[in-house]
């Protein structure tokens, strides 16, 4: 009677593992998104990425669609690797550009004196204050 149980929990056990092997042997692995990163770094990861595109949107109070072309093969997507979008390009410019103003010349602004561990930093939002152009009005210094 031992020896009768031993063999169907075997072969159970057998079915089981031959069944999943079956399964991933027809499911196809998933392909990683395309990436078409020119300006910012290669290793980002998709979390921070993710976070980064956040905050782009909220700086300038606008959607994926924005910057990003739609798919072609489904046109209720994005595709976040064309370029087709110009915008797309203007960001990339907009990114070097602040990237170069905090290399260059944000440590030389002096600190006010009460703060002085202040990091002075120039961000999207700082001339787009959450609109997608900014107003030149809003720039001048009053």
């Amino acid at each position: 009677m031992l020896q009768t149980n031993k063999k169907k929990y075997t072969v159970i056990a057998l079915i089981i593992a031959v069944t999943f092997a079956s399964i991933a042997a027809i499911t196809p692995p998933t392909q990683p998104k395309e990436r078409n990163l020119k300006v910012l770094p290669k290793d980002i990861s998709h979390d921070s990425l993710d976070h980064l595109m956040d905050y782009y949107k909220v700086a300038l109070s606008v959607k994926c669609s924005f910057c990003h072309a739609k798919s072609v093969t489904n046109p209720k997507k994005n595709d976040f690797a064309s370029d087709a979008n110009p915008i797309k390009d203007i960001t990339r410019k907009m990114i070097l550009m602040t990237d170069e103003m905090n290399a260059k010349y944000m440590h030389i602004i002096t600190h006010p004196a009460n703060d002085s561990t202040a990091l002075q930093i120039v961000t999207c939002n700082t001339c787009h204050r959450g609109k997608a152009k900014p107003d030149v009005a809003d720039l001048v210094i009053k």
